[in-house]
C-alpha cells in the first residue's frame, strides 16, 4: 500500500538511499576482536623482538636479564653499591637444561638457546661466582607469545573496492531495467533495497566501549605511556621494553638502562640508620699556632740594612736565630754631638787612668796593693764605658728569627726608616695551625664532643677542640680548634666551615654530601635505586655531619639504596 501515492520506482530508490546512509552499526564487546574490514592478520616472528626483562635480587647480587629473539643478555651488579660484577661465572638452569653465559666487552653476559623462544613461564636457577662472591638466585622467566601484526589498508585496496562497487552498480541498473520490463514495478522494489544493503555493508562503523582504542593506527610506546600514565613494559623495572636511553617517567622517577648506568658511573650505598651526634655549623678562619709562630719587631727607630744573603722572601724557610735584617740607629745631630763629646771625655779619662795605674804598678811593695787594684779597676771601667758609647754611635742591631718556620709577611727594603715596635716580619709553621670559630648560641658551651672542618675548596680538615672563651666578642663565643695532620695547603686568615658535634644524639642515615640534590621546586632530595633500571626521587630532611657526610633524618627507610655517585647527572635527565 502506497500511503503517499508515490511512484513505486521512486519509493524503492528512496529506501535504497536511506539504507545506504544508515548502514548497520556494530558494537564492540569486551575481549572481542575489533578488526576493521579487510585488514589481514599475518603472524610475524619479528613481533617477539620487543624485549622482556627478568630481574632477580639477593642481598649481594642484582641481576637484570633482557630477552630478545631467544637471546638473553644479563647485567650483574653488586646489590648494595651497583658496582658491575666483572669476570664472573654465570650459569642458568631450567628444567634440567643448563645455559652458560659468556662475558662481553661491555661487561654484560649473553647466551642464546632455542627453549628461550618457547612461550610461557620457565622456572630458572641462576648461579653467580666471582672473586669473593658466590650466590644463587631463583626466579621465573616469562617468554611472551608471538603476537600477530595487523596490516593496514593501502590505497590499492580502496581502489579495488571502488572499481568493484562501480561495476556492481552498473550490473544492478541493467538488471533493474530488465526486471521492470518483464515483472512490473513490484518486483523492481526488491533490487534497489538489496543493492543498498550490499553497498552499506562495506563501510560499517564500529563503536568502541570503555577506554579501549579501536583505531587502525597502532599507538607508539611513548603515546601509550603518556595516555596511561604508566610505563609500557610489563617488567618490574617499569620502563618501556624497547627503551635504550635514559628518560623521566610520568611519576617523576627516571628510567636508566644498565649500559647508561655504567657509562654514567652510578654508584649507591645501602642506607642504615645510626645514632648520630647533633651537629652545629660555625664560621671560622685559619690562625697561627702561637707556640710555633713569631713576629720580628724593631726595638728602636733606625734605618733598615740588608744582611749578607739579602732579605728573606715570603714563603722562605728560616731557622731560629737566623739574622733577617739590621737596624742602624737613627739619632739627631744634637744627640750625636753629645755622644761624641761624652766619648771624647771618656777617652781622656781613660788615658789618665791607664797612666796612673802604670805608675802605681812600678811601686809594688811600697804602696798598699788595694791602691794599685783600684787604679786598674778604674781604667777598666772607663774602657768599657768608652766602648758602650762608641757602639751606640756606630754599631748596628741584628734582627733575628724568634722561631723556625716560614716567612708569611715581610715588608722591608734597604734604607727604610722604621719606628720602634713596628712589625717587620711574621713567621708561621704551616704544620702547626689553628682554627678560630665563633658561636652565636651560648648553649653550645660545654657541649662540644668533636669537630671537623672544610675549606672553601672542599678540603676536609680534622680538628681537635682546644678551648673556648667565656667572654663574648661581638655577641659571639670564640672557640679554638687545632688542625690535625695531614694538613692540606692552608693560609692564615683563610675562611673555614666548622662542624661542631655536640653531645646530643639523633637517629639518621649517613650518606655522602654529593647525594643531596635540589629539585626544580628547591626541595632537598636524594635519588633511591628502586629497581634495576629505575630511580626514584625522595624528599628528605638532612643535617651536616662533617665535610663529606650528611645525615638524612626524614624521608628514607632502612635498606634504601641511595645514589652516591652520579646523582647530579640523574637530576639533569628530562
Amino acid at each position: 500500500m502506497n500511503v503517499f501515492n508515490l511512484p513505486p520506482a521512486f519509493t524503492a530508490w528512496t529506501l535504497a538511499l536511506l539504507f545506504s546512509l544508515l548502514p548497520p552499526v556494530a558494537f564492540a564487546g569486551g575481549g572481542d576482536d575489533h578488526s576493521h574490514g579487510p585488514e589481514v592478520s599475518v603472524p610475524v616472528a619479528a613481533s617477539a623482538t620487543s624485549a622482556d626483562r627478568l630481574e632477580l635480587k639477593s642481598p649481594d647480587v642484582e641481576l637484570l636479564g633482557i630477552l630478545s629473539d631467544g637471546k638473553l643478555t644479563v647485567y650483574a651488579d653488586r646489590y648494595a653499591t651497583n658496582e658491575p660484577i666483572l669476570n664472573a661465572k654465570i650459569e642458568l638452569e631450567s628444567n634440567g637444561r643448563k645455559l652458560q653465559l659468556m662475558a662481553t666487552k661491555d661487561g654484560a653476559y649473553t647466551a642464546a638457546a632455542d627453549w628461550l623462544k618457547q612461550p610461557g613461564k620457565h622456572e630458572i636457577v641462576v648461579s653467580v661466582e666471582a672473586v669473593g662472591l658466590q650466590d644463587l638466585l631463583i626466579g621465573t622467566l616469562h617468554v611472551p607469545a608471538l603476537k600477530p601484526t595487523v596490516q593496514a589498508r593501502s590505497w590499492l585496496d580502496y581502489g579495488k573496492w571502488a572499481v568493484g562497487g562501480i561495476a556492481v552498480l552498473i550490473v544492478l541498473l541493467v538488471l533493474f531495467k530488465r526486471m521492470r520490463r518483464r515483472k512490473g514495478a513490484t518486483a523492481a522494489l526488491v533490487l534497489p533495497v538489496f543493492a543498498a544493503f550490499m553497498l552499506g555493508g562495506h563501510s560499517n562503523p564500529g563503536f568502541a566501549h570503555g577506554d579501549e582504542d579501536h583505531s587502525e593506527k597502532p599507538k607508539t610506546p611513548a603515546a601509550a605511556t603518556a595516555a596511561s600514565g604508566l610505563p609500557t613494559s610489563s617488567a618490574t623495572s617499569g620502563a618501556p621494553a624497547a627503551q635504550t636511553s635514559p628518560t623521566r617517567l610520568p611519576d617523576g622517577s627516571i628510567f636508566v638502562p644498565k649500559p647508561a648506568q655504567r657509562l654514567l658511573g652510578i654508584r649507591t650505598v645501602l642506607g642504615e640508620p645510626r645514632d648520630i651526634a647533633k651537629t652545629v655549623e660555625l664560621n671560622g678562619h685559619i690562625s697561627a699556632d702561637p707556640n710555633f709562630s713569631g713576629r720580628v719587631q724593631s726595638s728602636q727607630s733606625g734605618r733598615i740594612a740588608a744582611p749578607g744573603g739579602g732579605f728573606p722572601a715570603i714563603g722562605r724557610k728560616v731557622s731560629k736565630g737566623q739574622i733577617l735584617a739590621y737596624i742602624e740607629p737613627a739619632a739627631s745631630s744634637i744627640d750625636k754631638g753629645n755622644q761624641q763629646a761624652q766619648l771624647a771625655e771618656l777617652a781622656s779619662n781613660l788615658g789618665l787612668a791607664e797612666r796612673r795605674a802604670a805608675r802605681l804598678e812600678k811601686l809594688v811593695g811600697s804602696l798598699p796593693q788595694k791602691e794599685i787594684d783600684a787604679a786598674r779597676a778604674e781604667a777598666a771601667s772607663l774602657r768599657a764605658r768608652k766602648a758602650a758609647v762608641a757602639g751606640s754611635l756606630f754599631q748596628r742591631e741584628a734582627l733575628r728569627a724568634p722561631v723556625s718556620g716560614v716567612i708569611s709577611q715581610a715588608g722591608v727594603v734597604a734604607g727604610q726608616v722604621v719606628e720602634a715596635r713596628e712589625v717587620l716580619f711574621e713567621i708561621v709553621d704551616p704544620a702547626r695551625l689553628w682554627v678560630e670559630a665563633v658561636a652565636y648560641d651560648t648553649a653550645l658551651s660545654g657541649q662540644v664532643a668533636g669537630a671537623a672542618g672544610v675549606t672553601a675548596g672542599n678540603q676536609p680538615l680534622t680538628l681537635a677542640f682546644i678551648g673556648q672563651s667565656y667572654q663574648l666578642r661581638e655577641q659571639a663565643l670564640p672557640m679554638q680548634f687545632a688542625v690535625k695532620p695531614p694538613l692540606p695547603t692552608l693560609s692564615v686568615g683563610q675562611p673555614v666551615k666548622v662542624f661542631v658535634q655536640t653531645r646530643q644524639i639523633l637517629r639518621g642515615i649517613p650518606v655522602p654530601q654529593g647525594s643531596v640534590m635540589k629539585n626544580s621546586s628547591g626541595e632537598t632530595i636524594v635519588w633511591v635505586h628502586a629497581s634495576a633500571e629505575r630511580f626514584m626521587p625522595k624528599k628528605v630532611k638532612v643535617q651536616a655531619v662533617d665535610a663529606h657526610t650528611v645525615a638524612v633524618l626524614e624521608g628514607l627507610h632502612d635498606g634504601d639504596r641511595v645514589v652516591t655517585q652520579g646523582a647530579t647527572l640523574l637530576t639533569q635527565i628530562r
